[in-house]
């Protein structure tokens, strides 16, 4: 969470300049956070650095017949659900989410078995690094 000083005795334009330049810097910055979850969690990792869970054995099973690997497990089976991922920003925080409700749910129960929505403290410096270097 990045909050911005008061404005205060910031003349009206400059303000709003400056409220321009963070929503800008926070939406570059959700973006990046995306490319983070989406990068780690197709090589199959949490967000603690360790692999996911594997498949149930009945979920391995359905794979298996729909002719896609079992023990691949990086939650992206036809892409829908990462690729709903988006992202928005105003001048005071940026959000990640997904489009659809359905792949909201889905994203929801996935990430209670293999935790990959969110990220590491490693992660969040990078991101706060990202936002410095957009708001500069």
């Amino acid at each position: 969470d990045i909050k911005p000083k008061s404005f205060k005795g910031i003349a009206k334009k400059r303000q709003e300049e400056i409220k321009a330049g963070i929503k800008l810097a926070l939406f570059k910055t959700a973006s990046v956070g995306v490319e983070i979850i989406l990068d780690r969690t197709a090589k199959g990792v949490d967000i603690n650095g360790q692999r996911f869970k594997p498949y149930s054995e009945k979920y391995a099973f359905f794979r298996t017949k729909k002719g896609r690997s079992p023990d691949n497990v990086d939650l992206n089976f036809t892409g829908q659900m990462l690729g709903d991922m988006s992202q928005k920003a105003n001048s005071r925080r940026a959000v990640i989410y997904f489009l659809r409700g359905s792949d909201a749910k889905k994203a929801f129960h996935n990430n209670k078995t293999r935790e990959f929505f969110g990220f590491s403290p490693l992660e969040e410096k990078r991101l706060a690094k990202t936002f410095e270097r957009f708001l500069k």
